[in-house]
């Protein structure tokens, strides 16, 4: 899976399509806001990078192990801040922790490109990783 394109779509655009779950809603006019019906919390979407290859964020991934996900190398700068790099967690919360979504992304050719079919979950096992999916976010 690491070495070829998933015929997944971007995260931002599942949850988007997936109007049984998500609603968009406009606000002033401009802007528009996913909300998460069951609760009715607004969607924060977010991102961490890494600084190991795909290989080893996709096999944390695909055994659910964000535990594992929070000890792989973040990619920082001089300063030690957050950084960005080809290797990409893509994320999606609500604040509450009714609902979590996940992704790995790399960048190819400066494209971002899932490599790994979106997780999503609700309820009680959304609300057991919530703590290390707002960990990682790192645009918080």
């Amino acid at each position: 899976m690491v070495s070829g394109m998933t015929n997944s779509p971007r995260l931002d655009e599942q949850l988007t399509a997936d109007t049984q779950r998500f609603e968009v809603r406009k606000s002033m006019l401009l802007f528009k806001k996913l909300h998460y019906r069951a609760s009715g919390e607004k969607v924060v979407e977010g991102f961490r990078y890494f600084s190991c290859g795909i290989g080893a964020l996709v096999s944390a991934f695909e055994a659910q192990d964000f535990a594992a996900i929070a000890k792989l190398p973040f990619a920082l700068d001089d300063e030690g801040d957050p950084d960005t790099s080809a290797v990409m967690l893509d994320l999606a919360y609500t604040e509450s922790g009714a609902f979590i979504a996940a992704q790995p992304v790399e960048y190819r050719d400066y494209n971002p490109t899932p490599v790994a079919p979106m997780l999503l979950f609700e309820g009680a096992q959304a609300n057991a990783c919530f703590a290390i999916i707002k960990q990682l976010d790192q645009s918080a």
